[in-house]
């Protein structure tokens, strides 16, 4: 039901992204090279972006040379993601993946079945991803998204900082003012963190450590982000 709700959600706001393509492209790439300065390194590793949704974060991985596969659950947001990874200056055209993310069934752009199942990436993203999920299925989304992590790999993961936990259904607003609502899980920088560490206890079976930052959003008063890095064991 919330998934469903959520979907619906993504597919009225995919319109409202196309106006800001580019200026998210280029923001994307400065916060990805800040939390990741390895990725410019020029090695040309694997990574999956979880939630692509238009496929900002595919495309500037592409450009920087990974071999990436994008998934998402809204059909519109993939579509839109598939119009733009037809990109001619892109060294590696992204995989794109339409599909539930936990349940692990996806379609590929030709319609034929694809899963993930087992698969392993150099770099895996999931940013703005693991709140949409219902509570009990949260946990499951954070294990998950860190088992596609290749020994030494790494993830990083995104999410809004809270004062206090609370969840719900909240109006999402578009670019274009377009209004819709999703479900939402709001965590605390403690709690998240935590979330985070133990996941990556259960799937390497070992402590790791779990590198936070908490930042401003600028578009938005009083909005805090946190971005929480993993590396797995090699």
């Amino acid at each position: 039901m919330i998934l469903d709700i959520n979907r619906a959600a993504y597919d009225v706001l995919a319109g409202t992204y196309k106006g800001t393509t580019g200026v998210r492209q280029e923001n994307a790439k400065k916060w990805l090279t800040q939390r990741l300065p390895q990725l410019t390194a020029g090695a040309h590793p694997t990574a999956l972006d979880i939630g692509c949704a238009d496929g900002t974060h595919s495309r500037v991985l592409s450009a920087l040379g990974y071999a990436v596969t994008g998934v998402d659950f809204s059909t519109r947001m993939i579509a839109a993601a598939r119009e733009l990874g037809q990109d001619p200056t892109l060294p590696n055209k992204p995989v794109l993946l339409h599909g539930e993310f936990l349940a692990g069934r996806y379609v590929d752009e030709a319609g034929a079945g694809a899963s993930l199942d087992g698969s392993l990436f150099d770099l895996v993203l999931a940013t703005a991803f693991v709140h949409l999920f219902p509570p009990e299925a949260d946990e499951d989304a954070v294990r998950k998204v860190l088992a596609h992590v290749a020994p030494g790999g790494t993830a990083l993961i995104s999410t809004t900082a809270a004062l206090s936990p609370r969840q719900g259904l909240e109006m999402k607003a578009g670019a274009d003012g377009r209004v819709t609502r999703r479900w939402r899980n709001h965590y605390t920088l403690e709690y998240f963190v935590w979330l985070v560490q133990e996941a990556a206890r259960d799937i390497y079976g070992t402590k790791v450590p779990v590198q936070p930052w908490v930042v401003v959003d600028p578009d938005s008063d009083g909005k805090l982000w946190i971005d929480v890095v993993v590396h797995r064991p090699a």
